[in-house]
């Protein structure tokens, strides 16, 4: 049986018996992520709403549902090394935090029945540093975490009267700073905040200490989907942030 080293102390760590795991790594090689996987439960046809809900935890804010919470980003430390040697091959660089936090949220709002069928392009603003480092992806649905990151990294131009989808900024970021890009008007249906302090851009993927990073972050979503699809939403993030394979996958 072909296992890697990092796999085989993962399956050590959480009690799997590596016999019972099929490998997808070269020659039927058992790798970091096909254990991982292994615990996550199966959907056919991509991302479904978790089976469970959160509960906002404010009143509605501006006409958002608001909802406080904090994921423990272990399983992104157990697999982040070998997806980073992959993201290095094909971009250069390692994925940051922020990368994988984006293609949550998009991938999250996208699997509510409310948005089965929508025509217009999912887009996305992201807001680094207090503000101060601006990027836009445009129809992010339709791109996988390495081209967020590539749009990302190069600052990609936010287009004029830009209407996004989805904000996700950390808890630094002014309203002011958020209106003065985007339309006149603009209510995106998503809003992702980050509320820690460590800078995301630099929290590379294969960094010491990952497997001990916290994550807590404010999700606000707007009042014109229902609520108990919201709260399903909002419980189907925290499940993707929390369990990562599915949302580094080539899909």
């Amino acid at each position: 049986m072909k296992i890697s080293p990092l796999a085989r102390k993962i399956c050590q760590a959480k009690g799997i018996n590596p016999a019972t795991l099929t490998g997808t790594g070269p020659g039927g090689r058992i790798m970091a992520a096909d254990v991982t996987e292994n615990a996550i439960p199966q959907h056919r046809g991509g991302t479904t709403i978790a089976t469970f809900a959160l509960l906002p935890t404010r009143p509605q804010k501006d006409n958002y549902y608001v909802y406080d919470t904090s994921v423990d980003m272990a399983a992104l430390g157990d697999i982040s090394l070998p997806i980073a040697v992959q993201c290095e091959k094909l971009l250069e660089k390692r994925y940051s935090v922020i990368d994988y936090i984006v293609r949550a949220v998009v991938k999250a709002g996208l699997a509510a029945p409310s948005q089965q069928g929508r025509t217009e392009p999912a887009d996305v603003l992201i807001f680094e540093n207090s503000g101060e480092k601006q990027a836009a992806v445009t129809n992010a649905a339709k791109k996988n975490i390495f081209k967020i990151s590539r749009e990302a990294a190069t600052g990609h131009p936010i287009p004029a009267n830009y209407t996004p989808t989805f904000i996700v900024c950390d808890a630094h970021t002014t309203r002011a700073c958020v209106a003065a890009h985007v339309s006149p008007g603009c209510r995106p249906l998503f809003a992702f905040v980050d509320r820690g302090n460590t800078p995301k851009e630099n929290v590379r993927a294969g960094a010491a200490g990952i497997a001990d990073y916290i994550l807590s972050y404010t999700f606000y979503i707007h009042c014109s989907i229902p609520e108990a699809e919201a709260n399903g939403i909002a419980a189907n993030l925290h499940a993707m942030l929390y369990n990562p394979v599915r949302l580094l996958l080539l899909d």
